[in-house]
C-alpha cells in the first residue's frame, strides 16, 4: 500500500513536470500581452496619425505595429526561448484587446473579433518561424520576420475593415504603408533583441 503511494505520489510529480510553460513563463507571456493591448487600447494612435496627415483605416498599426504588438511578441519568444512563447503571446494580446473594447470598434458583424485573432495569430506566427531560424543562421530573418509580421496584421486587418464597415485605404497611399509597416515591424524586432541581449548581459554580471 505504501508503494502504491508513493507511485503515484511520483505520477502526479511527473505529470506537473510536463507542463510546457511554467508559472513565471505564463506571468511573463501575460504581462507582455498585457502591455501591448493597453498601449493599442490607450495610445492616442488615431490622433497621432491624424496628426500626420496619414490616411486610415489601421494607419496607426502601419506606423507603430512594430512598437505595440512586435516588440512584445518578439521579446516573448527571445526571454523565454521556447516554441509557440510569441504565438501564445500574440494570441493572448488579441484576447485582451477584445475584453478591453472591439477591434476597431467595429461590433457588426458580431464576431468581427475573428479577425483581430487571426491579425495577431499571423504576426505571432512570422515572428516564432523567422527567430527560431535565426537563432542558428542569421540575425536578419528574425529581424525581416518581424516586418512581414506586421505587414500580415496590417493586411489583414484592411481587408476586414474594408469587407465590413466599407471604409478602404486609399490607394495611392497603401504602398507607403506597407513599407512603413515592414519598417516598424522590423525596429520592434531589433528592439526586442537589444531588450534580450542587454537583460542577459546585465543578468550574468551579477
Amino acid at each position: 500500500m505504501r508503494i502504491c503511494v508513493i507511485c503515484g505520489y511520483k505520477k502526479r510529480k511527473m505529470k506537473e513536470k510536463k507542463t510546457y510553460f511554467d508559472v513565471y513563463e505564463l506571468g511573463t507571456i501575460a504581462l507582455f500581452a498585457l502591455g501591448s493591448a493597453l498601449l493599442n487600447t490607450y495610445l492616442p494612435i488615431k490622433a497621432f496619425t491624424q496628426w500626420l496627415g496619414v490616411p486610415g483605416p489601421a494607419a496607426g498599426m502601419a506606423l507603430l505595429g512594430g512598437f505595440i504588438f512586435v516588440f512584445w511578441v518578439a521579446l516573448a519568444h527571445a526571454i523565454i526561448k521556447k516554441k509557440y512563447a510569441g504565438i501564445v503571446t500574440s494570441l493572448l494580446i488579441a484576447s485582451f484587446c477584445l475584453l478591453i473594447a472591439p477591434w476597431y470598434g467595429v461590433v457588426s458583424p458580431i464576431w468581427f473579433g475573428v479577425y483581430a485573432i487571426v491579425a495577431l495569430l499571423s504576426m505571432g506566427i512570422f515572428v516564432e518561424l523567422t527567430a527560431s531560424e535565426s537563432a542558428s543562421k542569421s540575425k536578419f530573418r528574425g529581424v525581416t520576420g518581424g516586418g512581414l509580421g506586421n505587414v500580415a496584421c496590417l493586411w489583414i486587418t484592411w481587408i476586414a475593415i474594408g469587407v465590413h464597415a466599407g471604409a478602404w485605404a486609399p490607394p495611392k497611399y497603401v504602398p507607403i504603408l506597407i513599407l512603413a509597416a515592414f519598417v516598424s515591424g522590423c525596429v520592434g524586432s531589433l528592439m526586442a533583441y537589444w531588450v534580450t541581449k542587454t537583460f542577459t548581459n546585465q543578468k550574468n554580471k551579477l
